[in-house]
């Protein structure tokens, strides 16, 4: 008997849906669309005065100053770049600190390897008279197709140099424990390296300057909530984000996601997490079957 819920039964990542959505039949592609939505949102109700967010088809690679900043062409899912108005200013008050703190800063240049720094030397044209204003931050909810092995990881690469070369901060929510990171620095947790977690949100702004910048990193483990990060903005800006909370509301929103979860069963790929976390799988899922009335499978 399957065992169902309106509500993530997990404090953070579904452990089912996740894996669900990165074997197949998959729909990956679905879940992005509808939680980088989500996320534009509440960045949206949470957003200084003198900014606003814009999902976008192309992503906007440099930092956009009229006749004479630069834009990307090239097509890709929808993201979302935080613009900040030219004619509006923004909240001098300093940003509240995040709830959350990283587990580890890396120097920024870091994170980019000399192939990169080789294949991220383009130029762009960008538009005249456009009433935008400029990117501020730009959040991509990464896909498999973006990571080491996929399809698209080196245009990613170079994209990722460009928009930090630009200036622009950038936010990488990165779901996927079946792929390597997108940065060496980081454990592998998909070749089972020890003390790696299998979901990562990387901050990173290349402030005061390229070679000043950092890159914060949040890990966190199948049985963590997720965090709650400080998303810098321009100047002393900055937007606090729940990531549960947006997480949450995308699963619930969804009756497919829903009810593709079953408690009463292991989750899909289940040999692709950690033994300790496994473990932690078994364990939440026994107290819900408990909870429902069920003998644990």
């Amino acid at each position: 008997m399957a065992i169902q819920a309106d509500t993530n039964l997990y404090p953070g990542i579904n452990a089912h849906l996740n894996s669900f959505l990165q074997n197949e039949p998959g729909g990956w592609r679905n879940f992005h669309a509808e939680h980088i939505t989500d996320i534009a949102r509440e960045i949206d109700q949470h957003l200084p005065p003198g900014y606003f967010t814009r999902s976008e088809k192309s992503l906007q690679i440099g930092e956009f100053d009229p006749g004479s900043g630069s834009q990307g062409s090239t097509r890709t899912t929808p993201d979302i770049t935080v613009y900040r108005q030219p004619s509006q200013r923004a909240a001098t008050a300093a940003a509240a600190e995040a709830s959350d703190t990283p587990v580890i800063t890396i120097p920024l240049a870091q994170t980019l390897t000399e192939e990169d720094d080789l294949t991220g030397l383009i130029i762009y044209q960008a538009g005249e008279g456009s009433a935008l204003g400029r990117p501020i931050t730009r959040v991509e909810l990464l896909s498999p197709a973006n990571m080491p092995g996929g399809s698209h990881y080196e245009q990613y690469m170079v994209k990722r140099w460009d928009t930090l070369r630009s200036g622009l901060r950038l936010v990488e929510i990165d779901y996927l424990h079946q792929t390597p990171p997108i940065i060496p620095q980081l454990l592998d947790y998909s070749h089972r390296v020890e003390g790696a977690l299998p979901y990562v949100i990387l901050v990173s702004d290349p402030r005061p300057t390229f070679d000043q910048g950092k890159t914060d990193v949040y890990a966190f483990s199948v049985d963590d909530a997720l965090p709650v990060i400080n998303i810098p903005l321009a100047g002393a800006d900055g937007v606090k984000i729940s990531f549960g909370t947006v997480y949450n509301r995308t699963f619930e929103s969804s009756r497919f996601f829903r009810m593709i979860v079953d408690y009463a069963q292991l989750p899909t790929a289940f040999d692709r997490y950690s033994s300790s976390d496994q473990a932690r799988i078994q364990k939440r899922l026994a107290d819900i079957q408990k909870n429902a009335g069920e003998s644990p499978s």
